[in-house]
């Protein structure tokens, strides 16, 4: 795989050094950015051509990038969620390539393909602020562990109905995504409650890595696509970069 790759700032930086430990990463191309990592394949470029996907962790010059990508025919991967472009794009564009609408959802999204009907399902992920003295429980990995959540955008676009979307504010260091699914088994109902907790700037160069790597070996055809579109591949490649899941089953 060729990567181009536009870092204006840690987590375009971080995602590099993710895809870099990727065997089949042939090459990472710094768009307008010089390389200091000291790797042979790393370089800065200024044309697309020749690569196989370009993906930015600048949240404003999407059109910019869009014309440039479909230009050159090649994917393009972004952190953001910005107004689409065209309704019918003819390149695979993969939006909100970050740690919520990325690696939370698509951990709901995977735990949900167990179940045909879940009872319940909720996503859940910290944010920063004062932690609140009421509201709705949350459990996520230690060193966060247990904090009280609001209602929270609803960040994972086709989830089931009734889905619930759960913002826990947090004044610590760490960034804490879960996911919890409630149904019935023949043994019974179940309780699966998968988390990450861990630094935010490394998550979200995780979430956006796995986008691209998923988007250079095929995985979004063309249209434009949350990571959840292939969210089996997408964590696949989120955790063979790093990515720790901590899993809780309850029976009742």
């Amino acid at each position: 795989m060729r990567i181009a790759l536009e870092a204006t700032g840690k987590i375009g930086v971080r995602a590099a050094r993710v895809v870099l430990a990727e065997r089949s990463v042939e090459a990472v191309g710094l768009i307008g950015r010089r390389s200091t990592s000291g790797d042979p394949r790393v370089s800065t470029i200024t044309d697309l051509a020749g690569w196989d996907v370009v993906a930015s962790d600048d949240p404003e010059h999407f059109e910019r990038r869009y014309r440039q990508a479909s230009d050159h025919g090649i994917p393009l991967v972004v952190t953001s969620d910005p107004a689409p472009v065209s309704d019918d794009p003819a390149i695979p564009v993969v939006v909100g390539a970050n740690s919520r609408t990325g690696l939370a959802a698509g951990l709901a999204a995977h735990e949900c393909t167990r179940h045909a009907n879940p009872m319940e399902v909720v996503v859940g992920w910290t944010e920063t602020g004062s932690p609140l003295r009421r509201g709705r429980p949350l459990v996520f990995p230690q060193p966060i562990g247990n904090l009280w959540a609001r209602e929270g955008a609803e960040i994972w676009h086709g989830a089931p109905a009734g889905t619930q979307f759960l913002a826990a504010p947090y004044d610590g260091p760490w960034t804490g995504l879960v996911a919890r699914v409630t149904a019935a088994t023949r043994d019974g109902v179940e309780l699966r409650t998968v988390g990450v907790t861990d630094d935010g700037a490394y998550l979200a160069g995780i979430a956006l890595s796995a986008a691209v790597l998923a988007a250079a070996g095929g995985a979004y055809p063309p249209g434009i696509h949350y990571p959840t579109a292939a969210e089996t591949v997408y964590l696949e490649m989120a955790l063979g970069a790093g990515l720790e899941v901590a899993t809780f089953i309850e029976k009742r």
